[in-house]
């Protein structure tokens, strides 16, 4: 019975103990959910309620955001089969159109062309242009999509050119062009290379006109023996491609800038020639801003000095 109660007024004083010791131990020491689940239910009252009351939440981290790139969803509509023209719809979120143009931003400068013998300022290119560096997570990923769109047309080592984005303000304006180069050009390496094909996204397109025109491109036979084929192609089309005008005739299409869709092309046949079908303008913008970007996929034609590939490990990239 001693014993008994020796005991009981042992646990008595380890708990009156533990009672004055318990809030310096906690001030000093980091508090967590696990600590509190193992103290004895008769200290709970006395405790405050857990800084973690909730799981925190985690910040995405890159791989994930890549993740998500991969499965954004957008859908495709063949406006013409040959030359090979594409209507993309939903290639980028608005969200990750607006981040695009704010990476850009301060880079804006008159844009140029690029000859054979460097950059040259026209009178047919009155827009601004701003560079995007492929360092940029954002605009890895969107690569990332443009690579797989082309699927296997492009080898790992195969590059983009850097992306540009290309800003139009009213009476803006890109007359009629290539994005090809007439003859191949030569990278750092002695390759051969040529832009094979083209996207050309909205990214803004809060504007009045301003539509991309293709002047050669004809989506339906010049034999259709419908009444008014052009009125098919708007309806086919729910107005985002309409039927151009050049010189007083109606010849071709022109694409409406709508936020986040986008065309692709292909500019070099299978022979590595370009298509001069392809020929294409930024008609001027008749009120408020267009602001595109361009993404070249580059393909290698051979080598400067007529040499056999030799292409090393350490030159594959994807994007």
């Amino acid at each position: 019975m001693k014993e008994s109660r020796a005991s009981g007024r042992g646990a008595e004083l380890l708990s009156i103990a533990l009672f004055f010791a318990l809030p310096l131990t906690i001030s000093t020491a980091l508090w967590t959910d696990t600590v509190q689940e193992v103290l004895p239910n008769r200290f709970q009252g006395y405790l405050s309620a857990s800084s973690n009351p909730e799981p925190a939440s985690i910040e995405t981290a890159p791989d994930t955001a890549f993740s998500s790139c991969e499965s954004h969803k957008y859908t495709t509509e063949i406006v013409s089969l040959d030359p090979l023209v594409i209507y993309i719809n939903n290639f980028t979120t608005h969200q990750e159109a607006d981040e695009l143009i704010a990476a850009g931003e301060s880079d804006f400068q008159p844009s140029y062309i690029s000859t054979n013998t460097g950059l040259q300022r026209v009178q047919g290119r009155t827009s601004s242009s701003a560079p995007l560096s492929p360092s940029l997570p954002l605009v890895q990923c969107i690569l990332t999509r443009a690579r797989t769109f082309m699927g296997s047309t492009l080898s790992p080592t195969e590059r983009f050119s850097t992306p540009q984005l290309v800003r139009y303000e009213r009476g803006q304006k890109y007359d009629l062009h290539t994005d090809h180069w007439p003859s191949h050009q030569v990278d750092d390496q002695g390759r051969l290379f040529n832009r094979v094909a083209s996207f050309f996204v909205f990214l803004r397109g809060e504007c009045e006109e301003g539509e991309t025109y293709f002047p050669e491109v004809e989506p339906w036979s010049t034999s259709n023996s419908e009444s008014d084929p052009d009125a098919r192609l708007e309806k086919t089309f729910k107005g985002k491609v309409l039927r151009g005008e050049y010189k007083g005739e109606k010849k071709g299409v022109k694409f409406k800038p709508i936020t986040g869709n986008a065309v692709f092309w292909v500019n070099i046949d299978a022979k590595g020639e370009g298509d001069g079908r392809l020929i294409h303008a930024g008609l001027p913008v008749g009120g408020g801003e267009k602001v595109g970007m361009n993404i070249w996929p580059r393909k290698f034609y051979g080598w400067e000095d007529g040499s056999e590939p030799r292409v090393k490990k350490e030159e594959v990239r994807w994007v």
